[in-house]
């Protein structure tokens, strides 16, 4: 291919896989990023599969240990929003001047931990929509519509990070750049702290949200409460753009497993930290109370702790 990319996948999990799949299989050289030597060599073995609208693929990106040495013109960052700082750190001898980290992870604060091993001119962030259901150690399914947005984070570079959109869509991967994206990205937190949240602390499904009025109103009330937030920090939010996605999720992902709910039923700590966790802590330093939020973190915290 004419235009072909080195990218590390820092973290290979769902949505590791899925973009480490399709990037790999468009022929970009691809390396997903994982910690256990064990992971590493079934990966080599088997690859990885993905099971999409278009069908079912085994691909065999290269797999790279964390402490081991390679150099990447892109790294996308796809750990747990509390694992980032950790796993930037034991990576950190591969990131150079001219290395670019890219985010679409969950969450508030990701450009922030980005800042922390990059110039804000070699960062890209964003958010993306696209369902990742893990099905082992090697296996994703991902169905139904999706879209990535994002922008550089400094505007002298915005013609790579177009380069970069585009091979994503080549890919399958729905994306654009939006230099709007903070705005998208609290949309994102709005329907995460709703959805994500109620369906890892009930163990369900977007479809249970779907078919029971009162989670339906419950979490349509949740999301206004973020909403609320975000516009008192400053946020343009479209409250009926996030309404219509959480009615979408409950149509088109109705049996997908959040992210969230996979963390709780394979009893790991979840990113409620940086979702309804980030809207009590703006909220409080904004004197805004949010008591739906506030309960949802307690009640996640107090899950993860009888684990």
């Amino acid at each position: 291919m004419e235009f072909q990319l080195k990218i590390g996948i820092l973290g290979a999990g769902a949505m590791g896989i899925l973009y480490g799949g399709l990037l790999k299989r468009l022929g970009h050289d691809v390396n997903l990023i994982v910690r256990d030597y064990n992971k590493k060599k079934l990966l080599v073995d088997k690859g990885i599969c993905l099971n999409l609208d278009l069908g079912r693929f085994t691909v065999y990106p290269e797999i790279l240990h964390i402490k081991e040495r390679c150099r990447f013109e892109v790294i996308i960052v796809f750990t747990k929003t509390n694992n980032t700082i950790e796993a930037l750190n034991t990576f950190k001898v591969n990131i150079d001047k001219d290395t670019y980290l890219m985010s679409l992870q969950n969450g508030l604060g990701n450009l922030e931990k980005l800042l922390v091993f990059a110039d804000r001119s070699k960062i890209i962030y964003g958010t993306t929509m696209a369902p990742a259901d893990l099905n082992g150690i090697r296996e994703v399914s991902s169905f139904g519509s999706h879209l990535s947005q994002f922008k550089s984070g400094d505007s002298k570079n915005d013609s790579f990070v177009k380069q970069i959109a585009e091979q994503f869509e080549l890919s399958g991967l729905h994306s654009k750049v939006n230099t709007n994206v903070d705005d998208v990205i609290w949309d994102k937190v709005a329907f995460n702290t709703a959805m994500n949240t109620i369906c890892a602390l009930l163990e369900i499904t977007p479809k249970t949200i779907e078919n029971n009025k009162y989670l339906k109103k419950f979490a349509l009330n949740v999301a206004k409460e973020t909403c609320t937030i975000g516009k008192a920090f400053g946020i343009k939010i479209n409250e009926m753009n996030i309404a219509n996605n959480i009615k979408l999720s409950c149509k088109e992902h109705g049996e997908h497993k959040p992210s969230m709910l996979q963390d709780v039923l394979l009893k790991k700590k979840t990113e409620i930290d940086s979702l309804n966790g980030e809207v009590v802590r703006i909220g409080s330093k904004l004197k805004i109370s949010t008591p739906l939020n506030t309960s949802l973190l307690n009640l996640i915290k107090a899950k993860e702790n009888n684990y």
